[in-house]
């Protein structure tokens, strides 16, 4: 339609020059697609997300969690009464500590220890077991954020691929659609010169 709707330029300009001219405008009609595409997605999913998030209660809570919140209900987990209070603090704070040691360079041994000493006072299990259960929290959330890294590359990836197809495409249906404009005849080499 980019193609079709516009006039011609100018009857003796030369064929690259309205081709370009039309491709150019469906890469500008490809272009504003996608931007109104996203502003709908974007704001589609704000209007869910505020709709099935449940309420903050606490500003400690950490950004990741979701992603390594079944590895925290695990190191936390007890077979006796937990302590009187709120564990909110202790949980984003342990899962603060646990998103540090998927980095680079991993997880301190203070740390390793305090985590340790806080799982171990907060379920009331043995201090071996306490540390036995950070270490497969580490583990487990080491695994899941490696995960989550492949699969937004992959995202990523998948997402240019795809923008760039499309720009391939509008380019080459708005180029269509000016020789069709120009009742001149579409060769399946059409971007190739044509010998004299």
């Amino acid at each position: 339609m980019a193609g079709r709707l516009r006039e011609r330029w100018d009857p003796s300009a030369h064929s690259d020059v309205v081709e370009f001219r039309d491709g150019t405008h469906g890469i500008v009609a490809w272009a504003l697609a996608v931007v109104i595409t996203g502003v709908v997605a974007a704001a589609s999913v704000a209007g869910l997300a505020s709709k099935t998030a449940p309420p903050a209660t606490s500003s400690a809570t950490t950004a990741g969690e979701p992603l390594i919140a079944y590895e925290l209900d695990r190191m936390f987990r007890g077979d006796r009464r937990p302590i009187e209070g709120d564990i909110t603090y202790a949980r984003a704070e342990a899962g603060r500590i646990l998103l540090a040691a998927t980095g680079r360079r991993g997880i301190t041994p203070d740390d390793r220890a305090y985590l340790a000493r806080l799982v171990a006072a907060r379920t009331g299990i043995a201090q071996p077991d306490a540390e036995r259960r950070v270490e497969d929290a580490i583990t487990a959330a080491t695994t899941a954020v490696q995960k989550a890294r492949r699969s937004a590359v992959i995202l990523g990836f998948a997402t240019a691929t795809s923008l760039l197809s499309g720009a391939a495409a509008a380019w080459y249906a708005a180029s269509a659609g000016g020789r069709h404009r120009d009742n001149v005849a579409l060769s399946p080499s059409w971007w190739w010169p044509q010998r004299a």
